[in-house]
């Protein structure tokens, strides 16, 4: 790291330069746990297998992130579920389709049940129950500077390709590496 530019290795091994100013919003995946959950904060819940559309769910990942201006930002995703398609006759039934992230604003919590209040895709508010146990993982969304940027850590970066190939960062997303590998990180509604 030299000034306000990086370097990170790519997932191909190769390099690229990644800028930032003070403007850049920094954020850090960090390790959370049910007492991070509170009233009014933003949550992505993946359900566990088996859990059906509608009904209350048990969590195997919580992601916390704090509301902005009172309200949960929608993700950014192009299609959520991801996509379908069609098997080739003669193959078996394919698998059953992972269960949609959940999200939305926390309303309550008791015990180990949270209460989320979300937005359907027409628009409609939905009550949706998540139950946690011992096997739900957590992190939280924080906010950070670029303090936080070191080696070591994954990184995954929004902003334009500058003339010379250096991507100009409008935001960084941090996390610990696991194993000292980063992989490719899972984005809601993209399975699991």
């Amino acid at each position: 790291m030299a000034g306000n530019s990086i370097q990170v290795t790519k997932e191909d091994n190769a390099t690229a330069a990644v800028n930032f100013t003070s403007t850049t919003k920094i954020t850090e995946a960090v390790p959370a746990g049910l007492p991070d959950v509170t009233q009014g904060s933003c949550l992505s819940v993946k359900p566990t297998e088996g859990s059906a559309p509608g009904q209350p769910v048990t969590a195997a990942k919580v992601k916390i992130s704090e509301s902005v201006n009172g309200t949960c930002p929608k993700p950014h995703e192009s299609t959520p579920g991801g996509a379908s398609s069609t098997p080739p006759s003669g193959s078996p039934s394919p698998a059953p389709a992972k269960p949609a992230w959940v999200r939305g604003s926390v309303a309550s919590v008791s015990g180990n049940t949270i209460n989320l209040t979300g937005t359907d895709a027409s628009g409609n508010t939905t009550q949706t129950t998540v139950t946690v146990d011992d096997k739900t993982k957590y992190t939280k969304q924080t906010s950070a500077n670029t303090e936080a940027i070191a080696p070591g850590k994954c990184l995954s970066a929004r902003g334009t390709t500058d003339s010379g190939g250096a991507l100009q960062a409008t935001s960084i997303k941090l996390r610990q590496a696991v194993d000292g590998k980063c992989g490719k990180p899972k984005q809601p509604g993209q399975g699991g």
